[in-house]
């Protein structure tokens, strides 16, 4: 487990948030921990000025905001390079299982429901952040007609652009970045969910299982071995 004393001493985060009770119960959580640099949006409109002045190391999203839904504005930051790869956690009092798959769809990297403990909030951020940061430095790679870009967080399968949400591109990234060697259940698991491989095992499944199936004839260099672990072969 990476200690939090990797994380930056100052993660610049963002909080569009409408609401001015739940905007202070928020920024009471990150202030007492003293490891953060805020800034505010009540809106849309005001996110997206901020997100042109300076891009932050996490944005913490409400989706019923005044001038639009935060889903939208989620997928718009996904849309555009400069905001393509910052974390997203969004914030809501939507609860129920479509929404939350929704949200991850859309390219949010983790789901909290309010309302939530202060606690939980400080975690998952820096869960997101730890798993960011546990990825370590990312290259382009490209293949025989299999191309990633790192930094616009793309794939493309013989010049077609091929559609990934956040876990699915961190996870392919990461058995790119070590190719040719097996990386078990157990480090897959701490480093994109932060949890053990028996917690996140349903979910690593799928997410293999539509990593292959998005992959197509490539699908075969994402390569089970044993029961504990995956290579990816280049």
């Amino acid at each position: 487990m990476i200690e939090n004393a990797s994380i930056p001493k100052v993660t610049k985060v963002l909080i569009v948030e409408d609401e001015p009770s739940q905007m202070a119960l928020t920024r009471r959580a990150l202030e007492s921990h003293g490891t953060f640099h805020l800034s505010v949006a009540q809106n849309a409109q005001e996110a997206f000025h901020q997100l042109h002045e300076s891009v932050p190391d996490l944005i913490l999203m409400d989706l019923g905001l005044p001038d639009g839904d935060g889903l939208d504005v989620t997928r718009r930051l996904r849309e555009d390079e400069r905001t393509r790869w910052v974390p997203v956690i969004i914030l809501t009092g939507r609860s129920t299982v479509v929404d939350k798959i929704t949200g991850l769809e859309v390219g949010a990297d983790d789901y909290l429901t309010k309302p939530f403990d202060p606690g939980e909030l400080v975690a998952r951020v820096r869960a997101v952040l730890r798993r960011k940061q546990s990825l370590g430095p990312l290259t382009d790679f490209e293949n025989e007609g299999f191309k990633i870009s790192a930094d616009r967080r793309q794939v493309w399968l013989n010049g077609t652009a091929v559609a990934m949400t956040p876990k699915e591109f961190d996870l392919l990234m990461m058995m790119v970045s070590k190719r040719g060697a097996v990386i078990t259940r157990d480090e897959i698991g701490q480093v994109i969910w932060g949890k053990s491989a028996e917690e996140s095992a349903r979910t690593l499944d799928t997410h293999i299982w539509r990593l292959r199936s998005k992959l197509g004839d490539f699908a075969e260099r994402i390569e089970t071995v044993g029961k504990n672990g995956y290579r990816f072969n280049s």
